[in-house]
């Protein structure tokens, strides 16, 4: 039987686990619901915000310094009520925390799992800017993996994209021999007067095989 993944983001404290903290974590639609970074606005928490929202919300390039998009927002299409969808405030995201992005496996897996960065579903490129622009070392999204231990302050991470630079969730340690939730913080970093500004969406993908 394959063993099934649910991704999950932590929208009330990125100090708890999964197991006895159910309440705190939010299972993504993968069909629907989707991540934002961003400033954070209060009009984008009320509604799906639109193209101009968004831009009125972004960040704004620096020639001094790099800027960490300063909130990760979840589009949760998954529990509307009435009709209305709401955005949430993932947790942690960027900072020393542990349990922000959860992802829970029912069962073994034949490798580690592992965290990776596309431009799209067809998984074959990387060029856009967030992603490196074809150069997956400067990559603007981090990540690192946090099923054992904190981040720590100021965390680097690893530089996200394509099939070599990704995040092994289960640490290095191999893949699972059971059922197992395994954990991983992500931030985007903009480099110091980057040159091309730009609003731009991507794709997270776990890669994992299984028995």
């Amino acid at each position: 039987m394959a063993t099934a993944l649910l991704v999950r983001v932590n929208y009330v404290d990125a100090t708890h686990e999964y197991v006895g903290h159910n309440a705190d974590y939010i299972t993504m639609d993968l069909t629907n619901d989707y991540l934002i970074w961003s400033k954070l606005l209060a009009d984008l928490m009320t509604h799906e915000p639109t193209s101009d929202e968004l831009n009125a919300a972004a960040e704004i390039i620096d020639p001094a310094v790099n800027v960490i998009v300063a909130k990760c927002l979840l589009m949760d299409y998954s529990h509307n009520v009435g009709g209305s969808y709401y955005t949430h405030l993932v947790k942690g995201m960027s900072e020393n925390e542990k349990y922000v992005f959860c992802f829970s496996f029912d069962g073994p897996t034949a490798t580690e799992p592992q965290l990776e960065a596309w431009d799209s579903s067809a998984h074959t490129t990387y060029v856009k800017n967030v992603l490196g622009a074809g150069y997956p070392a400067n990559s603007m999204l981090k990540g690192i993996c946090t099923t054992i231990s904190l981040p720590g302050d100021g965390w680097p991470g690893i530089a996200l994209a394509g099939g070599s630079n990704v995040i092994l969730l289960n640490n290095g340690s191999g893949a699972l021999t059971v059922a197992k939730d395994l954990y991983a913080n992500l931030k985007i970093v903009i480099p110091a007067a980057y040159v091309t500004p730009a609003a731009e969406t991507f794709v997270k993908t776990i890669r994992y095989t299984y028995f």
